[in-house]
Formats: structure tokens, C-alpha cells, sequence
């Protein structure tokens, strides 16, 4: 067993194990803690803190006179469905879900992923479809990514989760709420801190010597996006600033000149683009047009995803934690199905700045 954790946590994941691959069936009787206490080289105390987070979980229960008893797992007959229409159009989602799942294998519940998520079917139509689905598989709970950039999405995506709940379904949101910041839902959700992290980015360009700095994105932007250009307009503030100086960018993707421009009449030497897509588009209009990078100006984005690193100048970004993300997700998600009366947890994990050749030096980005 490892050494890193507490004795009784060892003996816990060990007997846990064994009930999950069936060699205790429900119905069995553990070992006694006498038994236990010399298989495991430890005491009696030891032993009975162990068993009792497994009876807290419900794996076992313990009679006087009788022994543990192994129940049937707490876990065994949730399903979870995944309902993320806009899968495709955000890199992260892919990470996010591996690790639900892998989780999810963990907590012996059975993860639902539709075959048309990722497909370029009209999200609406398509949360409407899979939350039918869902309801009419009777799932446990369902992951929701709300819709965005569609007509009256506020209206449509509380429509979708008061139908689920309505079916007795427990909702986990993922990414982003519902209503606009600061309004916030009643609903479990997972992602990260948007204001903080436009906060970290736009303060490294700040750090590295940039005092004209620019928030680049399309228009109508997410809610996610508007919160870190809150961020970023925080940290001009914080640095002595004034919080009016940092500039808004409007990014059209079928004429990046334009946005180009405009960073070159504001004279621009920062620029913290809405996500890795709009930087990476923004980045090659740059160089096109002979502007250098970063010498010139310094652009960073969000989400670090995969090819972003590969980029003719390599990309700055904010790396998103997918895989606690998804983890801490899928255990939530199991305690609103156990205690639908807990109150809503709001959690936000933290991401990091990966610098890269855009923002940096050649010789301090190695």
C-alpha cells in the first residue's frame, strides 16, 4: 500500500476495492477487525475508522452480534447523462468529459454520452432531443453545458434544466451558468474563475512591460468571455491604470484585418484575445502584415489548447484544468444524487499561465 496516506485511508481504499471488483459480494461478511487488524499489521482503532467511512458511504453496514455486512454499492444504478450541444465549438469539453468518465468508472455510475454530441446539428435542436432522451431513460442527473450565442438563450436554457428537474433529474452545469454575471443560478457549477483568470493574464502583460493594453473578442461574447475582460480591466485598475485605458476589440473571423487595425490606431502593445481561437487567427493576420511578435506586441489567450503551442510564434494561454474539472464534477455530481437537499455548490478550480513565445522573449521562452 502507499505510505502517502494515513493508515486507516489504506486499509479503506483496499477494502473499497475489493468490494467494487465483487471479491465481497453483497450479502458477504468482512472479515472480523481481529482479522483484519493482523492482515493489515495495525490496530484495532485503525481498522474500525476505516469501516466506518465505508458505512458512511453505505458500501457495508455493522450489526452487534452479526459482523459488517457488504451492501449492494450506493452508486450501482446511476446513470448520467452528458448534455453539452456546443461540444465541438469548445476544445476543453473533450478533456472534460475523458475525465468524467474515468470517474465515473471510480464511482460505479454509468456515463451517457450520445452519439450526436459533437456533431454540427443546431444546439438547440439538439439539447432539446437529448433532454427528451434523457428523460425518457429515466438518467440520475445530467452534466449541462447551457447554449450559447442563440436567440432568447436565457429563457431556452432554464427551459431545458426546469424540464429535467421536473423528471426528477439533478442538473451539474459545467463552464458557465445561466444568467449573466453577477446574477447566479441555483444549480451546482464546475469550472473556473473567468474574472481571476483574465486578472492573471492581462497582469503579465502588464508585468513584461505593456501599458496600452487591448481585450480582443467576437461580438455578443459569452458570459465566460465577459468575465475576463472584467478581469483583465480589474488588473489595469490594481496596476495603476486607469481601468478606461484598457481598449475593447470587436473580432470579426471573416475579416481579422480589421481587428488588426484597430490595435494599430490604439497603438496596442498588449493583447489578451477571448480564447486561443480568436488569438490564434488575430497571431497569423500579425504576421502576415510583418507586425513582430511579441517585440512589437504581446498577445495571449485562453484554454491552451492543443495546437496552440505549435503556432509560428508559440501562444500564451490561460491552460484550463480539464481533468479536475471533470473529477470534481463527476463527485459532485454523486452527492446531488444522494442529498438532492444539499445546498448548490459554486466551485472554481484553478487554471495556470503557460508563457510562451508570444508574450516573451526568445531566450525566457526557452
Amino acid at each position: 500500500m502507499s505510505s502517502s496516506k494515513p493508515r486507516y485511508l489504506q486499509i479503506y481504499d483496499e477494502l473499497k476495492r475489493k468490494i467494487q471488483d465483487r471479491s465481497y459480494e453483497p450479502g458477504d461478511l468482512l472479515p472480523p477487525e481481529s482479522q483484519l487488524c493482523a492482515t493489515y499489521g495495525t490496530s484495532r482503532p485503525t481498522v474500525a475508522k476505516a469501516i466506518a467511512r465505508l458505512c458512511e458511504e453505505k458500501r457495508v453496514t455493522r450489526r452487534a452480534g452479526f459482523g459488517t455486512l457488504v451492501l449492494e454499492s450506493p452508486t450501482k444504478a446511476f446513470k448520467v447523462g452528458l448534455l453539452l450541444p456546443q461540444l465541438k465549438q469548445t476544445e476543453i469539453f473533450e478533456p472534460i468529459c475523458a475525465s468524467i468518465a474515468a470517474t465515473a468508472v471510480e464511482d460505479e455510475v454509468r456515463i451517457v454520452r450520445p452519439l450526436e454530441l459533437g456533431s454540427d446539428q443546431d444546439p438547440k435542436l439538439l439539447a432539446e432531443v437529448l433532454t427528451e432522451r434523457f428523460i425518457a431513460m429515466q438518467v440520475n442527473g445530467v452534466f449541462f453545458t447551457p447554449v450559447e450565442h442563440v436567440e432568447d438563450q436565457e429563457r431556452f436554457n432554464l427551459g431545458i434544466i426546469e424540464r429535467l428537474q421536473a423528471a426528477g433529474i439533478q442538473v451539474v452545469l459545467l463552464d458557465r451558468d445561466v444568467y449573466p454575471w453577477p446574477r447566479q443560478t441555483p444549480f451546482d457549477l464546475i469550472g473556473i474563475d473567468n474574472i481571476e483568470a483574465g486578472y492573471i493574464m492581462a497582469g503579465h502583460l502588464i508585468a513584461n512591460g505593456c501599458e496600452r493594453l487591448a481585450f480582443v473578442a467576437e461580438a455578443n461574447p459569452a458570459a465566460t468571455v465577459q468575465l475576463r475582460g472584467i478581469g483583465a480591466r480589474e488588473a489595469m485598475l490594481q496596476n495603476g491604470f486607469s481601468p478606461r485605458s484598457l481598449q475593447n476589440v470587436i473580432f470579426d473571423p471573416a475579416r481579422p484585418e480589421l481587428a488588426m487595425e484597430q490595435l494599430r490606431s490604439q497603438k496596442a502593445t498588449g493583447v489578451v484575445c477571448a480564447n486561443d481561437v480568436t488569438a490564434a487567427a488575430l497571431l497569423r493576420t500579425m504576421i502576415d502584415s510583418g507586425v513582430r511578435v511579441p517585440e512589437e506586441v504581446q498577445v495571449c489567450g485562453f484554454d491552451d489548447v492543443q495546437y496552440a503551442s505549435l503556432l509560428s510564434v508559440p501562444l500564451t494561454s490561460y491552460r484550463q484544468p480539464c481533468a479536475d474539472i471533470g473529477r470534481v464534477a463527476m463527485k459532485t455530481m454523486v452527492v446531488r444524487i444522494q442529498k438532492p437537499y444539499v445546498p448548490a455548490k459554486r466551485i472554481t478550480l484553478r487554471g495556470s499561465l503557460v508563457a510562451r513565445r508570444s508574450t516573451v522573449g526568445r531566450e525566457a521562452a526557452g
